[in-house]
């Protein structure tokens, strides 16, 4: 889930809140010999702890992603601990999100050695941009926890009208996990990628091979692509997020471009940043389309020199919209918060601004 500044904090507070990290809240499915997700239930919103891939080698365990709690990672590592006694030798982070880097904290104290790999944008962004948006997060939770319980209590949700089923499953989960991060808040201790790369980086785990990409700035700067290839399962992160992508600060242009290159290895299974286990890539083409809509009707007002206004009021994708959301109230502003309005300012800047989105340097591999 995206934590993408501090400016946004108060705002997507006000429209959403995740499931609290208790148990009962995750799947573990295998997947492939050795290959297993770890899928969360929580309901799309702001503050969402992220889905993992456990990848069990001859000796160790590699693990792509923690949570946005420690309480939750700690569940992943439950998790672990049934399927295998192997220690965990590598966590993947895939970009620079408090929901997929706050638990590597769990990691360190479970797993001395332990290394954390990332792409060298998300470091450099999890120094820039994640301290400031953590201490944000961490003051505005309690305060916008106790407002909704305030609306709740009057039948309202986060904008003041009548609430609807899933709004308030969203908001009656907020208290919890803002209480459980806030309690986290004065322990935890910030744990940065110490293996980065650049466009590629393999590990070589005994008679497994596990394969990191880089695709280019898309849903972040510095997104990671996992490649599991004896078994065909790739894990996204945040490049997919169901069933409404997550758009803040994204590049529209290249994050197509890293969709088109996922879906060109033909993996058999997909697992995102957020939402359902996926054996097909029937979604990954439509966040596709979506964005391709939203780059071309955008490039249009733009070509004319219409302004970012007339932008947001001609590309509305109400037909998709109504295909994601249907009448449902909480997916509709969903829908238009995280990933229509976004997407609509950032796919406007990169008509106006040529190659914004494309810039990349010559590959680097590396091989661990």
């Amino acid at each position: 889930m995206p934590l993408p500044n501090v400016r946004h904090v108060a705002l997507l507070l006000l429209v959403g809140a995740a499931a609290a990290p208790a148990a009962g809240h995750q799947d573990v499915e295998r997947v492939a010999d050795g290959v297993y997700a770890v899928i969360r239930h929580d309901p799309i919103a702001f503050v969402n702890n992220a889905n993992s891939l456990i990848v069990v080698c001859d000796s160790d365990v590699v693990v792509v992603d923690a949570q946005f709690t420690r309480a939750a990672t700690l569940e992943v590592l439950g998790a672990i601990r049934r399927i295998t006694p192997k220690p965990v030798r590598y966590v993947i982070n895939t970009h620079w999100h408090d929901d997929h880097v706050a638990g590597n904290q769990v990691y360190a104290d479970s797993f001395p050695g332990v290394a954390f790999v990332a792409q060298e944008n998300t470091r450099a962004d999890l120094i820039a941009l994640g301290r400031g948006n953590r201490k944000a997060t961490v003051s505005a939770a309690i305060p916008f926890a106790a407002r909704f319980r305030r609306l709740m209590a009057q039948g309202l949700g986060g904008d003041s009208t009548p609430l609807v089923p899933l709004e308030r499953a969203a908001l009656s989960s907020v208290d919890t996990i803002a209480r459980q991060y806030a309690a986290e808040a004065p322990r935890f201790r910030e744990t940065l990628p110490n293996v980065v790369f650049r466009d590629r980086l393999t590990l070589h785990r005994g008679s497994r091979t596990i394969d990191v990409r880089w695709f280019g700035p898309a849903n972040t700067r510095g997104d990671a692509v996992v490649w599991i290839p004896d078994a065909r399962v790739v894990a996204t992160g945040d490049l997919l997020v169901a069933p409404v992508p997550f758009a803040f600060n994204s590049y529209v242009g290249g994050w197509i471009g890293a969709l088109d290159s996922v879906r060109a290895l033909q993996p058999v299974v997909i697992v995102p940043g957020h939402g359902p286990l996926m054996r097909d890539d029937g979604y990954l083409r439509q966040v596709r389309d979506m964005l391709a809509a939203v780059r071309e009707g955008t490039a249009a007002v733009a070509a004319r020199g219409g302004s970012l206004a007339d932008a947001r009021k001609e590309v509305t994708l109400d037909d998709v919209r109504r295909r994601v959301a249907g009448d449902d109230k909480w997916l509709s502003v969903i829908f238009r918060s995280f990933f229509l309005g976004p997407s609509v300012d950032r796919a406007y800047g990169e008509a106006k601004s040529a190659g914004g989105d494309s810039s990349r340097a010559s590959p680097r591999p590396g091989r661990h």
